[in-house]
């Protein structure tokens, strides 16, 4: 039942309060016409009331729906207030905070805080202002010598950010002195050009978004002194810190505020504080636990490459490698393997996209509205029959410990008569490694969502828990990871939804008659692979890959219909630790009219049919039926073969293209900025997408527009005879 109907229900029991007794009897004995009278008057107040309380919201900024902006921007004479550009970008974007801080920028107007913070609340990312005046080397006098801007550094000051931070941060964090440049700041050149004038002003933007790991085991790598990884495909990636929320307009942001790759030498001082009592643990941004044991005091964990394990300390050592984000363990000083490593760390990433710790509610929504199953629904809208939970770490009687035993007790809810076309919901409430394949067969006509979620009751005012209700449930904090494959048999008209997990295997249809298939928010090192027989086809199967990362994609070829929404397809996840990485087609889909919107696909693309719109296709696209279907604001590789293009790099098949470059760590995975254009792109290719955003999979991001925006409201801010110059980290 809605809130709008429960209101009713209140205004009509309250008006039927008001009536004598006998009337309503004599109304009940009638037929329940004045009942009805009521309900209708009810409903109409209800609706006033609401429209009411919209008009009150409407007053204040921090309360007012989103097409009030634009009214409230015009009373404080706010000019070219930007769209709508945070919808599903995850990155905090709210042109709400630009409106409600409007009049405290002028009241700082022309000071390098209110730079920042303009620019941090318009495109959702944070930003250093560096005055490039301040870091000009100049002949001091002798009576006042500047310590402030050094021309030299000393290689002894071990915890020093200034060694390091240039490369870690674009060089906002450097105290530095350099020579004048002469060149203009505005607009902002490659390479950083002009950043160093008298007159420039540079802001440099951190489109990085950090998420938390917490308790999540490590993934060992062979022998002892190969170490654990703590990315869960084993590959390199950098250790960050989660970032100091700003509290004030006139703070500058320093290290602790901006999302930066954590520095060796930054958290070997944060762990002397700690051994000293000045901090506590859970203030560090790393933990370390060994088995079954407590996590490693401040004094047993150690900054690899700058501290040794003491030989004559008994019990567990950890040494740590935040930039390779690698792990080393010790007993009494030799490197020794225990059973498990369970680490709490933070990582960085560009986009919500593939298995992460960040919230993924709004994207498993949208998985499951775009699910064409079809299944029984009851009055209430809701497919949910019941759910099961899944907690390695359980031990309470009933709860499954693994993913195959959910899946068994599910199959035994199944063989109810009554459940039968419904939704089951099985729900991974744990980071923990579950090794074997997964057998998943679902019946006619009903679904099935695995999803990394955790499902408790809801905490009432009185201090009781509700019971945990199916379907409400939330996909936050967790990265389980399954070590094989999943088997999905379906009946006709059946589906499966996959969403948070890593499967380190492939994702498998066999021969059936499945309805749908959605990957979503998932990362597949394998191969999403359908198979059929002529008997048992798949012939109505609908597979969607949405906001994931890939191996590849392989249909059978009477599969009809596939999609790839904000997603990355590349064959060399199959086997990431490989060097060379191994090279491979993207997708194979030979039978099936593919959709491809926002992706980024590193190998080559077969299908029947194609609509592909603002994305990255690196090798040859080939296309049977090319009188259907449409090319629309996208990169595809020289020599493909594709339906009518609109606006694509190149024009036509035989056009010379602009080749795609990536950040110099973008085509890594495991890096931040995987996989990110960089800016020496062709501009083509940055802003050649739909609403002149980049191609690829970080479309959704719409980055150049919010740069822009940025640019355009930050400009009547910048101190008097300066020039602005915004660059990214």
């Amino acid at each position: 039942m809605s809130p709008s109907d429960v209101r009713r229900d209140e205004r009509t029991a309250y008006l039927e309060s008001l009536l004598p007794a006998h009337v309503l009897q004599r109304d009940a004995e009638t037929g329940g016409l004045l009942r009805a009278l009521l309900g209708a008057v009810a409903g109409e107040l209800a609706t006033l009331e609401d429209d009411v309380q919209a008009l009150y919201d409407a007053w204040f900024v921090e309360t007012a729906p989103e097409w009030v902006l634009p009214y409230l921007a015009d009373l404080v004479g706010l000019e070219g207030l930007p769209g709508d550009l945070g919808a599903g970008t995850g990155a905090g974007v709210s042109r709400r905070g630009v409106v409600a801080n409007t009049a405290a920028y002028r009241q700082r107007k022309g000071t390098v805080a209110v730079l920042e913070q303009v620019v941090r609340d318009v495109t959702g990312w944070p930003a250093k202002a560096v005055e490039g005046y301040r870091l000009l080397g100049t002949t001091t006098h002798v009576n006042h010598v500047r310590t402030d801007r050094p021309t030299w550094g000393s290689v002894r000051d071990a915890a020093s950010a200034e060694l390091e931070s240039p490369r870690l941060a674009g060089g906002a964090l450097t105290r530095f002195a350099h020579t004048a440049d002469a060149r203009r700041v505005a607009p902002a050149r490659r390479g950083g050009r002009g950043v160093h004038g008298i007159e420039g002003v540079a802001v440099v933007v951190f489109p990085v978004q950090v998420y938390e790991a917490s308790d999540v085991p490590a993934r060992a790598l062979g022998a002892p002194a190969a170490g654990w990884a703590t990315h869960p495909l084993g590959v390199r990636e950098a250790w960050f810190a989660v970032p100091a929320t700003e509290e004030t307009i006139e703070h500058l942001a320093v290290e602790a505020d901006l999302p930066v790759p954590l520095r060796p030498r930054r958290l070997r001082a944060l762990l002397a504080a700690a051994r000293t009592g000045a901090t506590t643990g859970p203030a560090l941004p790393v933990a370390v636990r060994v088995d079954d044991d407590p996590p490693l005091g401040p004094d047993r964990l150690l900054v690899r490459g700058l501290e040794e394990p003491d030989p004559a300390l008994a019990g567990w050592q950890a040494t740590v490698d935040p930039v390779c984000g690698r792990v080393h363990t010790y007993l009494a000083g030799v490197a020794t393997n225990p059973g498990a490593v369970h680490v709490r760390y933070a990582y960085g990433a560009a986009a919500d996209v593939g298995a992460g710790t960040y919230d993924r509610t709004a994207g498993h929504v949208d998985a499951l509205a775009a699910d064409p199953f079809t299944g029984d629904v009851d009055e209430r809208g809701d497919t949910v029959a019941s759910q099961v939970l899944v907690d390695a770490g359980s031990t309470q009687p009933g709860v499954p410990t693994t993913v195959a035993d959910g899946l068994v007790e599910i199959a035994a809810r199944w063989s109810d008569p009554d459940v039968s076309g419904t939704t089951q919901v099985l729900s991974v409430a744990d980071s923990a490694v579950h090794t074997g394949d997964l057998t998943v067969d679902v019946p006619a006509e009903s679904r099935l969502v695995l999803v990394a979620a955790t499902w408790r009751g809801r905490l009432l005012l009185d201090g009781d828990v509700e019971e945990p209700v199916p379907g409400v449930y939330s996909p936050d904090g967790l990265r389980p990871r399954v070590v094989g494959d999943v088997l999905v048999t379906g009946g006709a008209g059946a589906a499966v939804l996959l969403d948070g997990l890593v499967v380190e295997g492939d994702v498998v249809v066999r021969a059936g008659d499945l309805r749908s298939l959605t990957v979503s928010q998932c990362t597949v090192a394998g191969r999403v692979r359908v198979e059929g027989t002529d008997a048992d086809p798949n012939r109505e199967l609908a597979v969607a890959v949405r906001r994931s990362l890939v191996g590849g994609v392989d249909l059978v070829a009477t599969v009809p219909a596939l999609a790839v929404v904000d997603s990355v397809v590349d064959p060399a996840l199959t086997d990431p630790l490989a060097d060379p990485p191994p090279a491979g087609p993207a997708v194979v889909a030979p039978g099936a009219h593919a959709v491809v919107e926002g992706a980024t696909l590193w190998g080559t693309l077969d299908s029947r049919l194609l609509d592909v719109t603002s994305s990255l296709c690196l090798d040859v696209v080939t296309v049977v039926d090319r009188q259907r279907g449409c090319a629309r604001f996208s990169y595809l590789a020289p020599g493909s073969r594709t339906p009518r293009r609109f606006r694509c790099v190149p024009p036509t098949d035989t056009a010379v293209a602009d080749r795609p470059a990536f950040l110099a760590d973008g085509a890594s995975l495991g890096s931040p900025s995987y996989p990110s254009l960089s800016p020496a792109a062709p501009a083509s290719l940055r802003r050649g997408a739909e609403d002149g955003a980049e191609m690829g999979v970080h479309h959704h991001l719409r980055r150049p527009p919010r740069l822009d925006a940025a640019r355009r409201l930050v400009e009547p801010y910048v101190p008097a005879g300066m020039q602005i110059g915004l660059f990214g980290s």
